[in-house]
């Protein structure tokens, strides 16, 4: 004898009133910028530069030269929101009826609120995450429209130092793959004022730094400590440069190296238009949140970055 359930629905058990929610980005590019608070909408990096000539010093003949210049690079951030909100009642019919207070506080309280205020901030710095290397404000594309990324920033200066000198047509892996060698060649082309430099960072996208990792597996290059591997990030060995996955160059086989002092992020938080805010409102009978923010790039010396673009 046996149970004969075939004709039943399986069970879903929907009384756990613990929310699950995605998963968000752990590690931003920001972590490794220079901070610019306190930007309205444009500010100025202010550059100086010396250049001074030695002389015969043997007599008192000599004559003033060499010169002191200043310079500067806008800082411009875009001005941000997301505004959206939410109706209690929808809650009703499902089972996340079990999620709202006991008589009719559903049209004044989310009392998951925590955790939506949470992810609506990761997903904002997935956002940002993305524009702070793509963002084209000419684009079309809402998620990186506000502002333009580094990837735009430093193309336009022309002047970054090409790190493709093997000039690759793709960035492969495996025992025949060439993305170790790339990655030698962009902290071979640093300028030599760079390479003595503190905090060298190589940006690569997460899916570039796999292909290093496999590439280096495959080839048996067991140079690296195993334990220095820690959340896409890792040191090369004897290049004095740190090297980062990013998410916000997946997809794009770009490359940069530079100073971490060199590459600014730029917002204000210094008053009320930077702001969280969560309320109901009695008129539309829901609850809403609005996000207001800036934020804006730039790179300092674009001649002291070392950019990979694929050969076509």
């Amino acid at each position: 004898m046996s149970f004969d359930v075939s004709t039943l629905t399986n069970y879903v058990n929907e009384q756990s009133t613990d929310l699950i929610s995605r998963l968000y980005f752990e590690k931003t590019s920001s972590d490794y910028f220079t901070l610019q608070s306190g930007v309205k909408k444009t500010d100025a990096l202010h550059l100086l530069a010396v250049t001074a000539f030695p002389q015969d010093g043997s007599s008192c003949a000599v004559s003033a030269s060499g010169d002191v210049t200043f310079t500067d690079r806008n800082l411009t951030v875009g001005q941000i929101t997301y505004f959206s909100g939410f109706c209690m009642k929808d809650l009703i019919p499902k089972y996340t009826q079990i999620l709202l207070r006991a008589g009719n506080a559903e049209t004044e309280d989310m009392a998951f609120e925590a955790e939506v205020a949470d992810s609506i901030v990761k997903t904002i710095m997935e956002h940002n995450e993305t524009a702070d290397w793509q963002g084209d404000t000419a684009s079309g594309n809402v998620y990186i429209n506000r502002y333009d990324g580094l990837i735009k920033i430093i193309d336009a200066a022309t002047t970054a130092v090409d790190g493709n000198t093997s000039s690759a047509t793709a960035i492969s892996s495996g025992a025949s793959g060439n993305v170790d060698t790339l990655i030698s060649d962009m902290c071979n082309a640093r300028p030599a004022k760079v390479k003595s430099a503190a905090n060298q960072v190589l940006f690569v996208g997460q899916d570039t730094f796999d292909k290093y990792v496999d590439t280096l597996n495959a080839k048996n290059l067991y140079h690296v400590n195993a334990t220095d591997w820690a959340n896409y990030t890792v040191s090369i060995p004897g290049k004095n440069v740190t090297l980062v996955g990013v998410v916000g160059l997946d997809g794009t086989n770009r490359m940069f190296l530079g100073t971490q002092e060199n590459f600014f992020l730029g917002f204000d938080l210094q008053n009320d238009e930077e702001e969280f805010d969560m309320w109901y409102d009695k008129k539309d009978d829901k609850v809403y949140y609005r996000v207001k923010f800036k934020r804006g790039l730039q790179v300092a010396y674009p001649d002291e970055v070392v950019e990979f673009t694929l050969t076509v």
